[in-house]
C-alpha cells in the first residue's frame, strides 16, 4: 500500500439503504492521487487515547473525483461497536479524519470466460466496482448477501451477468449462507475468473472449495476475508497468518 498520508475533511454523508452509509472525503492532497485505484482501498485513522496505536480500518474506493478532491467509501453501519463503527454513527459534515492510501484492486481477469463474484455486504462497494469494470459482453454471477431486502439495489452490469440475492438479518451469528449459494450454483463451463470477500468462515469455506472442489489454479482466484464474526481485526489478521492455507 502507498504511504501517503491525507488529512480528510468529511463532505458528504448519505444513508443510501438502511445498512449502508456512504461517505465523500475531501482532502487538498488528492490532488495527486493514483488513478484507477477505484475498488482499492485506503485505511481511516482512529486515536486511541488508551493505545499506543491508532486503529486502522480498510474501506473501498467506491469513486475518486480529481476535481473536487474527493474519495467516496461506503461502510456498513453496525451500530456504536468499534472505533469505525462509533465514527461512522457520529460524523457530521465537516468532520476531520486521517487516510492513508491507496492500496491496489485485484481486478477480474477480463479474458476469461466466465465470472464468478461473491461477497457480503462488507463487500457489495468492490464488487459493484468489479461489475461496473467487466467487459460489457461478460457472463457469469454476482452471488451478494446483504442485512435486508432494502439494502438490495441497482447495481450497474453487463446483461450477462445474474445477481443473486441473499437476506441475512444476522450476519453476525455463525452461518454458511453465502458459501452454500455459491456452491449451489450451477458451474458453468470453460475458464472462471473468480472474486470473493466475506467474513472469514464463508470465505474460507469458498476458498477451500474453489480449490479444491473446482481446481480453479490461483491465477483466476481472488479470495479475502474483511472481518471475522465475534473477533477484531486484529483477531482476524492473526486467524489468516495461523491458517494451514495461505490466502
Amino acid at each position: 500500500m502507498a504511504n501517503n498520508i491525507y488529512h480528510g475533511v468529511v463532505r458528504t454523508r448519505d444513508q443510501i439503504t438502511p445498512n449502508m452509509l456512504r461517505f465523500s472525503l475531501e482532502s487538498e492532497a488528492l490532488s495527486d492521487f493514483p488513478d484507477g485505484f477505484e475498488g482499492g482501498y485506503v485505511k481511516l485513522v482512529f486515536p486511541r487515547p488508551e493505545a499506543k496505536r491508532p486503529a486502522m480500518r480498510s474501506y473501498t474506493v467506491r469513486s475518486f473525483d480529481r476535481g473536487a478532491r474527493q474519495v467516496t467509501l461506503e461502510m456498513v453501519t453496525h451500530g456504536d461497536l468499534g472505533p469505525a463503527g462509533r465514527w461512522a454513527e457520529r460524523a457530521k459534515l465537516g468532520d476531520s479524519i486521517v487516510f492513508a492510501g491507496p492500496g491496489p484492486c485485484r481486478s477480474a481477469d477480463p479474458s476469461a470466460d466466465w465470472f464468478l463474484l461473491a461477497g457480503d455486504m462488507t463487500a457489495l462497494p468492490a464488487i459493484s466496482v468489479q461489475l461496473e469494470n467487466l467487459p460489457p459482453n461478460a457472463v457469469g454471477d454476482a452471488v451478494i448477501e446483504v442485512i435486508s431486502d432494502e439494502d438490495r439495489r441497482k447495481i450497474i452490469r453487463p446483461d450477462g451477468i445474474e445477481v443473486h440475492w441473499i437476506t441475512n438479518p444476522e450476519p453476525a451469528r455463525p452461518n454458511s449462507l453465502l458459501a452454500d449459494a455459491v456452491m449451489n450454483l450451477p458451474w458453468r463451463s470453460g475458464r472462471v475468473s473468480a472474486w470473493i470477500a466475506s467474513e472469514f468462515a464463508n470465505a474460507r469455506a469458498l476458498r477451500q472449495y474453489m480449490r479444491h472442489d473446482r481446481a480453479v489454479d490461483r491465477d483466476s482466484l481472488y479470495v479475502s476475508c474483511y472481518w471475522k464474526i465475534g473477533d477484531t481485526d486484529e483477531g482476524m489478521k492473526a486467524a489468516k497468518g495461523s491458517d494451514s492455507e495461505s490466502w
